[in-house]
């Protein structure tokens, strides 16, 4: 079964690799994505965020280009095995391709500085999603997971009032004249909010799961899953331990395929099964982890198999809702 994967954080590990003197190989490493596992598992696309801590010292431009770089690097050193896709009709020419597609994308809207020319320079290096936070407020809205996140009040209550800047506004409108997917990962309920009324076009969580089934303010409530759906949204099932697991003890939680699919029936009920993809967060996340990497994802359709969605809602899952809604909206 083809995987498509919205979100993985290989790049940051990457880069922090490279700085610190020691440097992985893309081809084969021990991380949770390589080059070997994706093309035995049989990946057909994975979307690499350029990801950025706005808390660190460092200019989150920099960081940002310093990414891309490796992004552009990864390409130019393997192109029998990896293909660029920056449009709809890269999209469709995948099926007839033996190579797995590459897109890139980014985990923070501040890396931008509040500037458009910053932002259609990030698309021309070829970024087609970014988030417009991670969990930082900047210069275009807020998060609902702050710096000072803490859960040991459980549940955490979600940003209901800050929502997007006027700024952010502009920069969705701009995103949406570039076909530049605007990605509401991490943002504040409040900011969603925003987004569907300001947007004309649908748009991604990429790695989001259901609130109701775990209460962490990292996934959606039932009136945006509603919404999103209703738009023709695109949702990715997050693999993150704290998003999946409901256990109000926060300590020692669990990442396990019965979560997962828990999760994907409550989204396709109220969303739509044309509405989820995939959205891994590997190298991203941590913890007990069911699937732990990209070797697992086979282990992980015939799970949710299992777990009693049908053959017909796992290939949707896996590639199918994904490969259609890039392809009409890149």
């Amino acid at each position: 079964m083809k995987v498509w994967d919205l979100h993985c954080d290989t790049l940051s590990e990457l880069r922090h690799a490279q700085l610190s003197g020691a440097p992985k190989s893309f081809a084969h490493n021990d991380l949770m994505i390589d080059l070997q596992r994706l093309k035995q598992s049989g990946y057909g696309l994975q979307c690499f965020a350029c990801f950025v801590d706005l808390g660190a010292p460092e200019d989150p431009m920099h960081t940002a280009l310093q990414e891309m770089d490796i992004f552009h690097t990864l390409l130019a050193q393997y192109p029998d095995d990896l293909v660029w896709v920056r449009t709809g009709e890269d999209v469709k020419n995948l099926a007839k391709e033996n190579r797995i597609g590459a897109m890139l994308t980014v985990e923070e809207g501040g890396t931008c500085h509040g500037d458009p020319a910053i932002l259609r320079d990030f698309y021309r290096l070829g970024v087609r999603m970014m988030t417009l936070t991670w969990n930082h407020k900047n210069e275009l809205a807020e998060p609902n997971v702050g710096p000072d996140y803490n859960e040991d009040t459980w549940p955490v209550a979600p940003n209901t009032t800050g929502g997007l800047t006027d700024r952010g506004v502009e920069f969705v409108q701009e995103m949406e004249q570039l076909h530049m997917l605007v990605d509401v990962a991490h943002l504040s309920d409040a900011g969603i909010r925003d987004v569907l009324q300001h947007s004309t076009r649908p748009f991604v969580a990429s790695h989001s799961n259901a609130r109701a089934c775990c209460p962490h303010v990292r996934n959606l409530p039932d009136d945006l899953l509603k919404a999103m759906g209703e738009k023709g949204c695109l949702i990715g099932l997050n693999f993150c331990p704290a998003f999946l697991d409901d256990s109000p003890e926060r300590h020692n939680l669990k990442s396990r395929v019965t979560d997962m699919a828990r999760h994907a029936k409550y989204i396709m009920n109220l969303a739509g099964e044309d509405c989820l993809a995939l959205g891994s967060d590997f190298d991203g996340i941590g913890g007990e982890l069911e699937i732990a990497g990209a070797q697992d994802m086979p282990r992980l359709a015939e799970g949710l198999c299992r777990a009693g969605l049908t053959e017909t809602q796992v290939e949707k899952i896996f590639w199918n809702n994904a490969a259609r809604f890039f392809a009409e909206n890149l």
